[in-house]
C-alpha cells in the first residue's frame, strides 16, 4: 500500500484548520482554541504523520504507529497534492 509521510508544515496545509476532524470531541465539535497549538502538540507525540492509500491517517514515532483517523475521505489525494506543492 502506498503511503505519504508529512512533516509538520505539510500536515498543517493538509489538515487545513482541521478539515479531517482530528482535534474534535466525541460529538465532532472543535476541541481546541488554537489550531497551530494542536499541530504542535501532535508533533510532540509523533515524528511524522502518515496518510495511507486507503485514506487512514497515522502518527508515527520510532517506527510505531497509532491510528488517528480511518475516515479521511480523499486524504491520500489531498496529501499527494500537498507534497507536489512543496516540491
Amino acid at each position: 500500500m502506498k503511503e505519504i509521510k508529512l512533516t509538520k508544515t505539510q500536515f498543517s496545509v493538509f489538515n487545513d484548520y482541521d478539515q479531517f476532524q482530528l482535534f474534535t470531541d466525541d460529538d465532532g465539535f472543535a476541541d481546541y482554541e488554537d489550531f497551530d497549538e494542536e499541530v504542535d502538540k501532535l508533533f510532540q507525540r509523533f515524528d511524522c504523520i502518515i496518510v495511507a492509500e486507503n485514506d487512514y491517517i497515522y502518527g508515527e514515532t520510532n517506527g510505531k504507529r497509532e491510528l488517528l483517523s480511518d475516515q479521511a475521505d480523499d486524504g491520500f489525494m489531498i496529501a499527494s497534492e500537498v507534497i507536489e506543492d512543496f516540491e
